[in-house]
């Protein structure tokens, strides 16, 4: 069956869920959990190391959640995971894996390109054998302020250059080996120094000086066919000037020039979108969600309780039978999320 057969199949339940991956409490498989899953049919999953014990765990949970995915009649989950390396990294060796080292130590190595390349054909092994399918890496934010409380040793360096390189060779190595990556924070969360997940950062610079630093390790990512760009919690007057406007929420950066512009095919996804950028500028969760959709965002990421994943979800619905997202956006997602899927082996054919 094809996408947009499948596509065609959807209810507009379905391809709310569809554009959803959200995070969870636990290490199994619960009633409550399995009831979400059945009920809002969502794209993906989000682990963090709350949901980790060892590799033999995760595995049997990944494993329980593609069974529950397959048995609605949908195709794979998405199972994502942050694994950068250093600070970032939900796989620790405290629950049997290895431990990596971060971005800035690699762009310091004698073969930063190189070194790159073989720590993502590492983490891909272990990604792989665990049941995840994306890595919500690499961070190609070019790290040019010293106050940046968040990026840091996160990024592989200052250099835009030295980003692109290394960033392009972690994508190529990893996705050979058959795991999504996702390059973050577009359009750039380096040169900030308000958190994110606290608040809205803004970075002032005019699009000349964007052009030359922050937009070159994205372009570099797209030409080599990454699987997906996160968006950053962050406002960027030259692209939009409406004031506290997040880049996540922004149909000029989300569309305009993500995908027009540097004419980007793959999934867009937002930051969590529980954090406190957001919230601070007057978008709850559920509004959140529907805006970051609207604006052009393919799959939304959550963090945050059930209770929230089901008004998020409920919020995409109404927003459509509302007007407020056109019937056309929301396709353009769902597609985006099942082409995805498709590339990357994550594919079921419904009965």
């Amino acid at each position: 069956m094809t996408v947009d057969a499948w596509l065609a199949r959807m209810t507009l339940a379905e391809k709310a869920g569809q554009v959803m991956a959200f995070g969870f409490d636990g290490t199994a498989l619960t009633d409550d959990l399995r009831r979400m899953l059945e009920q809002i049919r969502p794209g993906g999953v989000v682990l963090f190391a709350r949901n980790v014990v060892s590799p033999a765990q995760l595995a049997q949970l990944t494993a329980d959640l593609q069974q529950t995915a397959q048995a609605n009649g949908g195709p794979r989950l998405i199972i994502s995971i942050d694994q950068e390396g250093g600070r970032v990294a939900r796989l620790r060796r405290a629950t049997g894996f290895t431990e990596f080292p971060s971005a800035q130590a690699v762009g310091a190595a004698v073969d930063p390109p190189g070194t790159a390349r073989a720590i993502a054909r590492a983490m891909a092994t272990e990604m792989r054998a665990a049941g995840i399918t994306m890595d919500l890496a690499p961070v190609l934010d070019v790290n040019n302020n010293p106050a940046n409380p968040v990026i840091g040793n996160r990024s592989f360096g200052d250099d835009p250059a030295l980003v692109a390189a290394c960033g392009v060779a972690f994508i190529e190595a990893l996705q050979a080996e058959g795991i999504m990556t996702v390059g973050k924070h577009f359009p750039g969360h380096g040169d900030t120094s308000v958190d994110s997940h606290l608040g809205l950062p803004v970075i002032p610079h005019d699009r000349a000086r964007l052009e030359q630093v922050e937009f070159i390790p994205f372009k570099a990512a797209i030409a080599a066919g990454v699987a997906g760009i996160m968006s950053a919690h962050i406002s960027f007057p030259a692209i939009d000037p409406m004031p506290n406007m997040p880049a996540t929420l922004s149909p000029n950066v989300m569309t305009g020039l993500l995908r027009d512009e540097l004419q980007y095919g793959g999934l867009r996804l937002t930051d969590s979108l529980e954090m406190g950028a957001l919230q601070a500028s007057g978008y709850p969760v559920p509004v959140a969600a529907a805006t970051a959709l609207a604006a052009g965002a393919d799959l939304l990421l959550f963090n945050c309780g059930h209770a929230l994943n089901y008004q998020a979800h409920t919020a995409l619905q109404e927003g459509v039978r509302y007007g407020e997202i056109p019937s056309a956006r929301l396709d353009e997602a769902v597609r985006r999320v099942l082409q995805a899927k498709a590339r990357f082996g994550l594919w079921h054919t419904p009965g």
